[in-house]
């Protein structure tokens, strides 16, 4: 039973499997460069194995030279491509270079192409038969004469081998260790069995040509690297997909509740003020002691207002942090706050000092998120702000004394607890909520300062 050629058109499926896989990925324009230049050499390496097989089984001279010199152009063809495939999958691309291995390649091909015999050899006189170990027999020339442009053959070859090892190296130094490994081990494969097949040529001993197997090894371990590059080139392009998407969602969702803060808060305080000042005009001279009054209330109004405006752009640019004393912060907050809904805030700042944004940045939210759910939700006629700050700590501290609520009984992430607690526990603060039905609720934001944590960058 002839086992060889089963072997060898099993190996040929397999690259023409994967060349064509490899083609249409890059068609598909995920990496066209490489996966075309991979899915080429593939193809090539299918064509060699088919010459292999062809020349094993011919019957006469005149079939054998032309499988052989099918053989040799299938090769330098591979080689040609296989050198454009290093230089992408390594990223190391002395075009010059590449430039002239591919014109010895094509030298080659040429010559071997117009060579009556082609190369190696110059005259074959007989065929013979030669046995493998386990009894096949195989096609082998007999009465060869070395064509002397194998030399030069074997000058390409050791120039491969230099360029592809070196280009191995620098991926490995670049970090990419792993595909360095693998694209190693299949060159080292390769020059393996080319060394093994060129002393065959020179008539150092028979043997079968074992090229076919490097090239399917090649094939298979780098199209086995080269999938899960792409499975995660592809997992990764997804997740940007999906990053992206997320982004502007929350960014349409960030104009949304910013519109919905104009309009509750600037529009209508702004409203005010026009029909404060639409008004002011009509009662002037009989009944000053009220247009005393309004004036007062439009001066309060126009502050309100102003100090919305500059929390509104705080939230657009956080950046409008730096330079500024979380004390000062917190001040315009709650004057913005009281402008809006006419809602008593007592104000306490102790012991203000410079801090890291981060840490402004957590204490700033969570005052506005807490003083957002008073407005909305508990009905409160007082609330109190205490600030105190010292060596050891910053403590902030907002009550009110409106409905209250069970906490046992609240959803998870009801009136934006959660948020506050996951912006205390990214900077390492300490997190207490106090509330009772018809008790009013008691915030508590503590934040423990550690060696070196109040060197401000300036």
């Amino acid at each position: 039973m002839n086992i060889l050629p089963i072997i060898l058109s099993i190996c040929v499926g397999v690259c023409l499997y994967v060349g064509i896989l490899h083609i249409l990925i890059g068609w598909q324009g995920l990496q066209p460069a490489l996966h075309i230049c991979f899915g080429l050499s593939s193809l090539s390496a299918c064509s060699y194995i088919l010459g292999i097989i062809a020349m094993y089984q011919s019957t006469n001279i005149e079939n054998y030279i032309y499988a052989r010199k099918w053989v040799s152009g299938s090769g330098f063809i591979f080689t040609g491509f296989l050198t454009w495939f290093i230089a992408i999958y390594t990223n190391f691309k002395p075009v010059r270079l590449i430039l002239v291995l591919n014109s010895l390649y094509l030298f080659y091909f040429l010559s071997n192409l117009i060579s009556p015999i082609g190369i190696p050899y110059s005259r074959i006189s007989q065929l013979s038969n030669f046995s493998l170990p386990w009894g096949e027999l195989i096609t082998y020339p007999d009465g060869t004469r070395i064509n002397p442009l194998i030399k030069f053959q074997v000058i390409g070859l050791i120039s491969l081998s230099i360029f592809s090892l070196y280009a191995c190296y620098r991926q490995y130094l670049r970090g990419e260790k792993q595909a360095a490994i693998s694209l190693f081990v299949s060159i080292v494969i390769l020059i393996g069995v080319a060394v093994n097949d060129r002393l065959i040529d020179l008539r150092v001993f028979k043997s079968v040509y074992l090229a076919q197997f490097g090239f399917m090894s090649f094939v298979l371990i780098m199209s086995l690297g080269l999938t899960q590059e792409l499975f995660q080139s592809v997992k990764l392009r997804q997740q940007l997909i999906e990053s992206e998407r997320l982004r502007k969602i929350a960014v349409e969702e960030e104009r949304n509740r910013l519109a919905r803060d104009l309009h509750d808060s600037v529009s209508q305080t702004l409203f005010s003020v026009a029909t404060i000042a639409e008004a002011v005009p009509r009662v002037w001279q009989r009944h000053p002691e009220i247009v005393q009054e309004k004036l007062e209330e439009l001066a309060q109004l126009t502050q309100g207002a102003l100090a919305e405006m500059r929390n509104l752009l705080l939230e657009l640019r956080p950046s409008g942090l730096k330079g500024k004393l979380l004390g000062n912060l917190l001040q315009e907050l709650i004057t913005a706050v009281q402008g809006r809904a006419k809602i008593q805030i007592i104000s306490t700042i102790t012991g203000d000092q410079p801090l890291p944004e981060e840490i402004k940045l957590v204490f700033y939210r969570v005052t506005q998120e807490a003083l957002n759910n008073i407005i909305k939700h508990a009905q409160s006629t007082q609330v109190s702000v205490s600030f105190q700050g010292n060596s050891e700590y910053i403590k902030l501290c907002i009550s009110d004394n409106g409905l209250g609520f069970d906490i046992k009984d609240t959803p998870s992430g009801h009136l934006g607890i959660e948020i506050m607690r996951e912006r205390a526990e990214s900077i390492g603060a300490t997190f207490n909520l106090e509330s009772y039905p018809g008790k009013g609720t008691k915030i508590v934001l503590t934040w423990v300062i550690q060696s070196g944590q109040l060197k401000i960058t300036k």
